[in-house]
């Protein structure tokens, strides 16, 4: 396991919460995209069946990424189950995992929110620093 490995699985999740909301955006007409109004030199347009179909399209993304992000899921807590110090696995969980800032992380895990306490012992533990 490696620190880009890490935040590669960050990236994973917070790409999901983003298309969650955007799927939740389309099913909202207040906030879903304009785009056109459907009316064109052909005729009317189905603006309804273009959302349902963008719908379908981004949930099925949805899923391979859910696919993506257990498989990275479980090698990340395979590789936790190997290491010996409980506060690395701590701020593991709480930054990588939780996906909360290295300020709120040292917070969690050292009682005071420096943004170099955790993010310092983790990169000492992979030799980063």
């Amino acid at each position: 396991m490696t620190i880009e490995d890490l935040e590669n699985y960050r990236g994973i999740i917070s790409e999901m919460k983003a298309m969650e909301l955007e799927i939740d955006a389309l099913y909202d007409p207040r906030k879903s995209p304009t785009g056109h109004d459907g009316a064109g030199a052909s005729g009317p347009g189905d603006p309804t069946g273009r959302s349902a179909m963008r719908i379908i399209s981004l949930k099925e993304k949805l899923v391979a990424q859910q696919e993506r992000w257990i498989d990275t899921a479980l090698t990340i807590e395979t590789w936790l189950q190997t290491v010996d110090d409980p506060e690395i696995r701590s701020i593991v969980r709480w930054h990588y995992i939780l996906g909360l800032s290295w300020k709120r992380t040292s917070a969690k895990v050292y009682g005071r929110g420096d943004y170099y306490l955790a993010r310092k012992r983790i990169y000492r533990f992979f030799g980063k620093e």
